[in-house]
């Protein structure tokens, strides 16, 4: 019975030495989602306001997030919504590292990093910093030298670790003028300002959904529909004389 007990044990190893660590902390060194939808693969982040991608290979449907909760990977089906602006929500039933989002546009004196995961096993980062040039406007990024996928997540360090910045969109090359070059565009905090300014729907009255796994969450209760109340038939016109 011991020996089961330990093999059952090891593999949760690197979980239970942050759950069960004493530290008041949260860990959100990884926010990195990598999507499986129905349309392909789809990099992300997993930020206050759910789980974000760019919805290139599709915005509804069926997906798999694969996430990190704290050092461990974790993989949960969910359902993709369009959140507003550029941003696709990838809805969960279990939460994620939630990071926080930068609540000001980044600027020339910050650190940056870009984060994605490939695999949803490890990550891979890379050290940015924004272009400034009289030439360029927006959320641009120089080259730095290391291939940035699409939706590769955009961080900035903040006082209490890292904070959200956006979403890798695309590579871009200029020509012709004094900032020739290579950059990257990023989806940044002001396409967070328009998924905030999206209509959300109201709270709703929420019911225990017992899970196969054995961990209970909350889902919304079913609606019932309004019974629509039949017209009463007209009384018959006397016959005319």
């Amino acid at each position: 019975m011991r020996g089961i007990l330990v093999a059952m044990v090891l593999p949760l190893a690197g979980c239970s030495e942050w759950f069960f660590s004493g530290e008041s902390w949260i860990d959100r060194s990884r926010p990195a989602v990598l999507v499986e939808t129905t349309g392909g693969i789809e990099y992300g982040a997993a930020t206050e306001f759910g789980v974000l991608t760019l919805g290139r290979s599709a915005q509804t449907g069926p997906c798999r997030v694969h996430y990190f909760l704290g050092p461990t990977p974790l993989v949960e089906s969910g359902e993709l919504k369009p959140a507003g602006g550029v941003f696709t929500l990838a809805s969960i039933e279990l939460k994620t590292q939630l990071v926080r989002a930068l609540d000001r546009a980044p600027t020339a004196d910050d650190v940056l990093m870009a984060m994605w995961t490939e695999d949803g096993q490890t990550t891979r980062t890379a050290s940015i910093e924004l272009a400034r040039d009289a030439l360029l406007a927006g959320d641009v990024l120089r080259d730095p030298g290391t291939p940035l996928p699409t939706g590769a997540t955009v961080l900035c360090r903040g006082e209490e670790g890292w904070l959200f910045a956006g979403l890798v969109a695309g590579k871009a090359t200029v020509e012709g003028s004094n900032a020739a070059g290579t950059y990257y565009v990023f989806a940044g905090v002001d396409r967070v300002r328009e998924l905030l300014a999206h209509a959300r729907q109201h709270d709703v009255d929420e019911q225990p959904k017992y899970r196969t796994d054995d961990i209970r969450v909350m889902q919304p209760q079913p609606q019932v529909p309004t019974p629509v109340k039949a017209k009463e038939p007209a009384a018959p016109e006397p016959p005319k004389k």
